[in-house]
């Protein structure tokens, strides 16, 4: 992970990045839910896609596997824009503009990184490295 990402920006950038996953995540969790409350219609498909939302969304959310995360949105939601999978009766993607979004957002993620406030900022982020100083020769 550290060799897809030079850096785990904090600040400013880091909460704009937060503030990007939160956006996706929410969107997708709250789309999820609105499947599963019109659950008495899912095939066994629509409940995959519905815990690959559920996963993504959540990940996404804490910064885990940022990168590979931001890969599988951007395919399943344009693999959703593109399919007659039936919509929930609450439907978030109603509009194609909302899936255009949430590709944008995860795209931006997917090339940008996590940002410092992630998970994945804590296990793979830059390490100091401290040289303890030698009075020999």
């Amino acid at each position: 992970m550290e060799r897809l990402f030079s850096m785990f920006p904090a600040g400013k950038p880091g909460v704009g990045l937060l503030l990007l996953r939160l956006v996706v995540s929410l969107t997708l969790i709250i789309q999820a839910v609105a499947y599963l409350k019109d659950s008495r219609n899912l095939t066994f498909n629509t409940w995959a896609v519905v815990a690959l939302m559920l996963s993504c969304g959540v990940c996404f959310l804490v910064g885990l596997l940022t990168p590979a995360t931001s890969l599988v949105i951007v395919l399943g939601s344009l693999g959703y824009a593109l399919s007659w999978v039936p919509a929930p009766t609450a439907n978030l993607f109603e509009s194609r503009l909302a899936i255009i979004n949430v590709i944008a957002i995860a795209t931006a993620i997917l090339f940008m990184g996590p940002g410092a406030f992630s998970i994945d900022a804590r296990l793979f982020g830059r390490r100091e490295i401290f040289i303890p100083h030698h009075n020999g020769r």
